[in-house]
């Protein structure tokens, strides 16, 4: 699938707001500001390209790392730091925290057992199947939680049925301080989209096109009511599983030369040499996204904490539109 110059240009202004927001809520957990439990997504950021593919009308469930889907699919800094720090003015009112949802945007959190989303994305493809107007599920999964039995019976489920659903693994190699070798049999995640008879592949997760297009070829046949694929993206995290961990499960040689791979200054390359950028269109987006965040932070400092009264608010659903 084609990227236009518009979506590359678009991608590269996602990634570097969303690796500013995440530099951001490193320093926010370490510093008590918010609650700890921030999941870095820091090395991955090339995974927010394939967000930047969807309609509005489409579905996304995310992971517990980075703040990628939310950046992309149109959330604003304000609403989420605000979530964050548990304020009134937060997406989900500050009762959310980390499980982010905006259902007007295809959000609807996330389950706090890891691999939980699977059976989710399964509803929301039976939605949009019933819904016959061309949309699609893209959920993503880290290879940790694919080892959870919920991954076979909502891909096998999926096939059978031909839902709409892009699975996205992000397979950094690591489930918390276990390696993938451990965990997996095999080393490519993506070869078990064989036995469900439907598509799989394997690209650099830290190469934004290869990941841009592999992610639009799966989304352009389930658009036309073809089935799901499974994509599987080879890359790493910079920073431990939480903040705070020690990491003594990995060398730091290990994660300096991943960090030579960083999917950000390889990005700028190709829009450099493509004429798309300039050396000061590079100084103006990363400024421009470290105010945001700026007024982001300080609009959530400022913000009233939730209402007591209202904690139970938003424990049913009162409407099915």
């Amino acid at each position: 699938m084609p990227l236009s110059n518009e979506v590359l240009l678009r991608i590269y202004r996602d990634m570097i707001r969303q690796r500013t927001l995440d530099y951001h809520l490193v320093k926010a957990a370490k510093s008590g500001k918010m609650l700890p439990g921030w999941h870095s997504g820091l090395g991955e950021d090339a995974i927010v390209a394939p967000v930047a593919l969807l309609r509005q009308d489409d579905y996304v469930t995310y992971t517990h790392r980075g703040a990628y889907v939310w950046i992309v699919r149109g959330m604003t800094m304000k609403e989420i730091i605000a979530e964050f720090y548990g304020k009134a003015t937060g997406c989900a009112g500050g009762y959310g925290g980390t499980h982010i949802a905006k259902p007007s945007l295809g959000i609807f959190g996330r389950s706090g057992m890891q691999g939980g989303h699977f059976p989710l994305a399964v509803g929301m493809g039976i939605t949009a199947q019933m819904n016959s107007k061309g949309q699609v599920v893209m959920m993503f999964f880290g290879d940790g939680s694919g080892t959870r039995g919920h991954l076979h019976e909502a891909f096998n489920f999926a096939s059978v049925w031909k839902l709409p659903i892009i699975w996205m693994c992000e397979n950094n190699g690591l489930s918390m301080s276990v390696k993938l070798d451990k965990t997996w049999a095999i080393k490519n995640i993506a070869r078990i989209a064989d036995n469900y008879a439907m598509p799989g592949k394997t690209v650099d997760g830290n190469d934004v096109i290869a990941v841009a297009e592999a992610a639009g070829e799966f989304i352009e046949r389930a658009r036309k009511g073809e089935g799901p694929a499974l994509l599987e993206m080879i890359t790493y995290r910079w920073r431990g599983h939480v903040e705070g961990d020690p990491m003594m499960y990995r060398t730091r040689e290990e994660i300096k030369e991943w960090q030579q791979k960083d999917p950000v200054p390889r990005f700028e390359k190709v829009l450099l040499d493509k004429g798309l950028l300039a050396e000061e269109d590079i100084l103006r987006i990363r400024k421009e996204a470290e105010e945001e965040v700026a007024e982001a932070q300080q609009f959530a400092e400022e913000s009233p904490d939730p209402n007591p009264e209202e904690i139970f608010t938003r424990v049913y659903s009162t409407s099915h539109t």
